[in-house]
């Protein structure tokens, strides 16, 4: 993964009306994706598209983590951590934002971080290299 986060420093708007998001060019640039390298990223469905074109494996896990009972970001990173898998990290879709925790359930990209952090989980991604 890249250490180095390059993101915007505001959103981008294009004329038909979609956007680049300074939240998802900091998830996808955690990825080794350069904001440049993409036109659209404001929904989880051109995340997944653009990794995807990358070469990254991008896999639901959001029925296998979030239940009634752990349903919010702080809630689930106990869960993360025991799925225990080999690489990669888990991008987390909450309402009107995105975020990363690596596999040990720890926050590595927030542009909106939280101490205390209830947000419920919307959507919830494995990412990793494809072999």
């Amino acid at each position: 993964m890249n250490n180095e986060i390059k993101r915007l420093s505001n959103h981008i708007t294009h004329a038909s009306g979609r956007r680049k998001t300074v939240c998802t060019s900091s998830v996808m640039a955690y990825f080794g994706i350069d904001p440049s390298e993409y036109k659209y990223s404001q929904y989880i469905r051109d995340i997944n598209r653009v990794l995807r074109s990358r070469g990254f494996a991008v896999r639901s896990r959001l029925s296998t983590v979030v239940t009634k009972k752990y349903k919010t970001v702080g809630a689930i990173r106990e869960r993360i951590k025991a799925l225990n898998v080999p690489s990669g990290a888990f991008y987390i879709g909450v309402s009107g934002h995105v975020l990363v925790m690596d596999r040990e359930g720890n926050t590595v990209v927030d542009t909106a971080p939280r101490k205390r952090d209830k947000r419920q989980v919307l959507e919830l991604y494995w990412v990793s290299k494809a072999c």
